[in-house]
């Protein structure tokens, strides 16, 4: 175990997660960030394929008030989080619980806690310093993951996709000419299948420079516009954090978020509405240029405990 963590695997794991969690605020805090609160129902939750929602109506009784309405658990404080930078914070944080509907694994829960957190003038290269810095501070300079000691003590090495996919054997050539549900099918599938394992014997990583279909709301490379500034941290083969220079331009965000609505009808999901407040602030105040990422607490506390189970880390596992 790194020397950053000051209880033994013998307490149990989920009082070494609550002190972790503590360890991760006060990081982010001495590195000049304010914690920011931001509501946990969302009237609109992401157009996001890959995930979600819990949905949860608003049924109004008493008056006044405002009407009954389809309302969300936040998958992500990112929407709102994004809406304050829009107003003038420079570098916010939050960490607490989100929802997603259907996650249930070793490694997923319907809820689990997330930090999160922004800072405006940085890109995706800044950021990475810093969530390597914040790690080491909070786990200590090595963990000890199935026998093995993996160190983290900054730099941690940089792998882009393309490398990553080309030393796992994985060739996307064929791919070329499908829609973009269906090369980010055959990506994830040859992502599990061949890029996860070969990533789980390298320790700790960063994962960096997505394919454009794989951006999220990653802004793209200035010298490579089918490549997004977005990163992943892996370790022992887990992804711990995914990040990213944030996209700025509004009219890119409506598309984005179009065609994703687009690739659920196809899908046969659920289409939400979109977050017309957050496209609003974006298009009236301007999302300064920036970079955030998402941190599972659940996920860095298991590596930490050794724990083979998210629910292992919990007080109290899911429903109970």
């Amino acid at each position: 175990m790194g020397r950053g963590i000051f209880v033994t695997r013998a307490a149990p794991s989920f009082i070494l997660r609550m002190q972790l969690q503590s360890r991760l605020r006060a990081a982010l805090q001495n590195r000049g960030y304010q914690e920011a609160v931001t509501p946990v129902l969302q009237p609109a939750p992401g157009p996001d394929p890959e995930i979600e929602p819990i949905i949860a109506p608003y049924a109004p009784l008493m008056e006044p008030d405002p009407p009954g309405r389809e309302m969300y658990l936040h998958t992500s404080p990112e929407f709102a989080m994004k809406r304050l930078l829009c107003r003038g914070l420079g570098a916010i944080y939050q960490i607490g619980p989100v929802f997603r509907q259907g996650e249930s694994g070793p490694l997923h829960s319907p809820e689990f806690t997330m930090a999160e957190w922004y800072r405006a003038g940085w890109t995706y290269r800044e950021l990475m310093q810093e969530v390597e810095a914040v790690i080491a501070q909070t786990l200590g300079d090595r963990v000890t993951v199935g026998g093995k000691d993996i160190h983290l003590t900054p730099p941690l090495p940089r792998v882009s996709v393309a490398e990553a996919m080309k030393e796992a054997g994985v060739d996307p050539g064929p791919w070329r000419g499908t829609g973009p549900g269906e090369w980010l099918d055959r990506f994830h599938d040859a992502f599990v299948a061949r890029v996860e394992p070969w990533l789980a014997g390298k320790g700790a990583v960063f994962l960096t420079d997505f394919p454009a279909p794989a951006a999220l709301l990653g802004k793209m490379k200035d010298d490579d516009p089918f490549t997004a500034e977005r990163f992943e941290l892996i370790i022992a083969g887990v992804e711990i954090a995914n990040g990213c220079t944030e996209l700025t331009d509004p009219a890119e965000h409506r598309l984005r978020f179009q065609a994703e609505q687009e690739l659920r009808r196809r899908r046969g999901k659920k289409v939400f509405p979109l977050p017309e407040a957050f496209l609003h602030d974006l298009d009236s105040l301007g999302l300064p240029p920036c970079a955030g990422v998402a941190l599972g607490v659940d996920r860095l506390a298991m590596i930490a405990a050794g724990a083979g189970r998210i629910e292992q880390v919990q007080a109290f596992g899911f429903a109970e």
